[in-house]
């Protein structure tokens, strides 16, 4: 009977000792805010309900930080850059609002850099959240702009070393070189592995805070899709192993299922809001390691979380002080004016257009699809509305380029890397979607003439695409340059009073075709 006992004691202790040595973790995160601090409408989400917004997620955080006193809250940057209070702000509302979403770490992302590196710097002290980097410097010296590389935070006994880092390529692809003069981004692999050297003595897990990679497709066809989008994050896990958990933003592209790497989890949300992503973790102090993990990934509907009341009276007080110029009326619009990636859109039709409105002298103008933030529903437009729709203070640069090189940069927005060009009335572009990266362009007429190499056409753009932004270098090897001054904001606005009631030009300018090949034609009937 006593030996029985004993057995019985001994195998309870067993069962009961690895399990003594698990420690939960409740990690909430999300990245790519851009700003909206309110609820939006997200047409693949809900055409009717409003989802996210900072009173929500404010909320949730607190309701589990109170239901689980372990939970943390991280977030994987790109706080400005969207609606009209991160412009006219120069981000200090979107800051100031941040400081009461709960956050426990964040890190910097490139759009932190829209209105100049200097102006970055000032509103990263307004934060009372720890804000981290470890490799974006003050160009020419060995000073971290931002000198706060790394926390540790101890939560639930476990000891978290969490790192802040911008992939070099993500940070010099989308910034406007004239707003990060002064700093310069230097390789994240060298300094992920330093900082995991420094921190592994002193803590359990390493948590990876990082802006990285290339922009998401905007229409996602499954898993191969999260895969593309997040081939850098994964590639950096490969390359540099130690890092435990990954949350990363840049590519707009969620993981509801993460992804795991090299034994690194990696996690991120779709952007703007649209979700709080929560990943419920299971450590083993013995084995050291993490040995078991639940993602929870929901669209968060506004008509299910209460505001919270703090939130709210930060966002209010905000807008009632820009009030004045974000309600002046600029005209009404007659149907929706949407944005595509791969296409030419009513938005980028009308971006284009203004600004050859405001030179029409020029032969055509050119914008960026990743430039356009937001959609504009029938009824009225106002300021405020069209800062959402283009948030950045970019200025028209008048070029005169060759053909060749025009040619370049409507084949490398062919390759759907950072989008299509959306263009002004005139061109007429057509692109094989299915043949290879570089050899897409299949027709591209200026004016009812088929693009000549040799010849100079006069172009307008942003200065962001003039100077290389979204790798458009083709627009550096212009014969000439010129920065006109005048805001793309500017002539939007000019162009739509002309209208007492706009109606969106829904023309198919920009159209990516799917090639036929002579076996599937033969399949299909069409060749005898």
């Amino acid at each position: 009977m006593k030996r029985h006992s004993l057995l019985y004691f001994l195998l309870l202790v067993c069962i009961l000792v690895p399990s003594a040595q698990a420690q939960k973790l409740n990690v909430l995160y999300t990245n790519d805010l851009h700003s909206h601090l309110e609820p939006l409408i997200v047409p693949w989400v809900s055409t009717t309900r409003k989802v996210g917004g900072f009173a929500n997620i404010a909320t949730l955080v607190k309701q589990e930080k109170k239901a689980n006193p372990n939970t943390v809250y991280f977030d994987a940057g790109d706080f400005f850059a969207g609606p009209y209070l991160s412009l006219l702000t120069k981000g200090e509302a979107i800051i100031d609002a941040a400081n009461y979403l709960g956050l426990d770490a964040a890190c910097v992302g490139n759009h932190e850099y829209d209105y100049g590196w200097e102006n970055a710097y000032k509103q990263f002290e307004r934060a009372k959240f720890p804000l981290l980097n470890g490799n974006i410097f003050v160009k020419g010296t060995d000073k971290l702009h931002w000198p706060k590389p790394y926390i540790i935070k101890k939560v639930n006994g476990i000891r978290l070393g969490i790192i802040g880092l911008h992939e070099k390529f993500a940070f010099e692809d989308t910034v406007a070189p004239v707003m990060i003069k002064g700093v310069e981004v230097r390789d994240e692999k060298v300094y992920l592995r330093k900082y995991i050297k420094e921190l592994q003595p002193k803590t359990d897990l390493i948590i990876l805070l990082i802006h990285i990679g290339i922009p998401g497709t905007q229409s996602t066809t499954g898993e191969a899709d999260v895969i593309r989008n997040h081939k850098h994050d994964i590639d950096l896990a490969k390359a540099v192993p130690g890092v435990d958990l990954m949350i990363t933003g840049h590519p707009h592209s969620g993981t509801p299922t993460p992804i795991v790497a090299n034994g690194t989890i990696i996690v991120s949300t779709d952007a703007y809001t649209i979700e709080l992503g929560k990943l419920e973790i299971t450590y083993d102090k013995k084995l050291d390691k993490i040995v078991d993990y639940k993602n929870h990934y929901n669209y968060l509907f506004d008509d299910e979380v209460e505001d919270d009341p703090t939130m709210v009276a930060v966002i209010n007080k905000w807008k009632n002080k820009l009030k004045a110029i974000t309600d002046e009326k600029v005209t009404t619009v007659t149907a929706p004016m949407t944005r595509s990636y791969g296409q030419s859109s009513a938005m980028g039709n009308m971006v284009a257009d203004s600004m050859l409105a405001a030179y029409p002298e020029y032969d055509l103008a050119i914008t960026n699809s990743g430039g356009l933030r937001e959609d504009i529903d029938p009824g009225v437009v106002t300021v405020g509305k069209l800062i959402s729709v283009f948030p950045f203070p970019n200025t028209i640069v008048q070029l005169e380029i060759k053909g060749r090189y025009l040619r370049e940069a409507f084949e490398h927005g062919a390759g759907l890397t950072n989008g299509v060009l959306q263009v002004s009335k005139g061109v007429e572009m057509m692109y094989v979607q299915n043949r290879p990266v570089g050899k897409r362009l299949s027709k591209l007429n200026i004016k009812g003439i088929p693009l000549d190499d040799n010849k100079t056409y006069k172009v307008l753009t942003s200065n962001y695409l003039a100077d290389g932004g979204d790798s458009f270098f083709a627009f550096g090897k212009a014969d000439s340059y010129k920065a006109t001054g005048i805001d793309i904001l500017d002539a939007m606005v000019k162009y739509l009073k002309q209208f007492k009631a706009y109606e969106p030009v829904l023309e198919g300018r920009v159209v990516g075709v799917l090639e036929v090949k002579e076996n599937e034609k033969r399949m299909n009937g069409l060749l005898f």
